[in-house]
């Protein structure tokens, strides 16, 4: 019977296992990462995966460092999925399983190669995108395309809405087309020429300018929502947290870009108005660094954010 390993560190991973073990395909061998690592975006383990349904677990920072090499030969592994892993696979790990190795990667190959492809999504006003079954080869997102399955997105939608569209079309792909994988039932087809390459985000790449008009500040806040590290602006030489905001489709002012105009009240989260290089936000949940996330308006009320006052400095 063919197997295969699953490694992947993302927070779809334990719940694929769920759905393949429940049809009857579960992996032969799991590779995650260790808790070291949980401060990465989307990080989750998978210990209680691999105890539920008695997979050995492999825990690694580095998928090319031999250990998973080891693991795959060890116990002839005919397939390797790989999935939410922010290395690439190298040889000798890439060429050893007879059926190859496959990856899945949230953009409609071969556009958006790379890295942050979701919080790229939202920033570049998509409203359409894909998620790509792929072959891995020696290149970065390059592999033969096995699949593809569109979803949308709203402007409605911030990353974390986005991420759970894609983790629900990861596991559909994985329960779907393993079985045919290890069946050598499937056809792959190369990737067209061009396409484009997505860069890596940092953390402090997501500092917000408010000279940009609104409708782009408000798309940077809604893509780097967790489980990203989140937008910020600084005021009063601390950093602030910009979680949630809402776009105002008219009006304008001669405030400087970055001033908060005044209160905006709701039943709801509460927030305040802030001038943008074009047209207005509304700041909703905000938090300062190394603090709890709290209410803008809140802020504005105890004097911590006063109107009148300029973000961003």
């Amino acid at each position: 019977m063919k197997t295969f390993a699953f490694a992947t560190g993302m927070e779809f991973a334990a719940p694929a296992v769920d759905v393949l073990a429940e049809q009857g395909t579960p992996p032969a061998l799991l590779i995650g990462y260790p808790p070291s690592l949980q401060h990465r975006s989307g990080y989750a383990p998978l210990q209680e995966a691999s105890v539920r349904h008695g997979i050995p677990l492999l825990e690694t920072a580095d998928i090319n460092d031999g250990r998973a090499y080891d693991e795959v030969m060890g116990r002839g592994i005919d397939l390797l999925v790989v999935a939410g892993w922010s290395q690439l696979v190298r040889d000798p790990l890439l060429s050893l399983p007879p059926l190859g190795a496959i990856g899945l990667h949230p953009t409609r190959l071969p556009e958006g190669r790379g890295r942050a492809p979701l919080p790229w999504t939202i920033i570049k006003g998509l409203d359409t995108s894909a998620v790509s079954l792929f072959y891995l080869d020696a290149g970065a997102d390059t592999g033969e395309i096995i699949a593809q399955r569109e979803f949308s997105v709203s402007r409605r939608d911030d990353v974390s809405e986005v991420y759970r569209k894609v983790t629900e079309i990861n596991i559909e792909l994985l329960a779907k087309y393993i079985p045919l994988l290890l069946a050598g039932q499937v056809v792959a087809r190369p990737q067209p020429s061009g396409g484009s390459w997505w860069e890596r985000r940092r953390p402090e790449d997501g500092v917000i300018d408010w000279s940009r008009p609104a409708s782009e500040i408000y798309d940077w806040v809604r893509a780097l929502a967790a489980p990203y590290p989140g937008a910020f602006t600084s005021f009063g030489g601390r950093r602030l947290w910009v979680h949630t905001a809402d776009l105002v489709g008219w009006g304008e002012t001669q405030a400087p870009a970055g001033t908060i105009l005044a209160p905006v009240w709701s039943t709801g989260t509460a927030g305040v108005l802030v001038a943008c290089g074009e047209g207005l936000l509304v700041v909703r949940s905000v938090q300062w660094e190394g603090e709890d996330r709290r209410d803008a308006l809140a802020m504005l009320e105890s004097g911590e954010l006063p109107a009148g006052a300029c973000l961003g400095t």
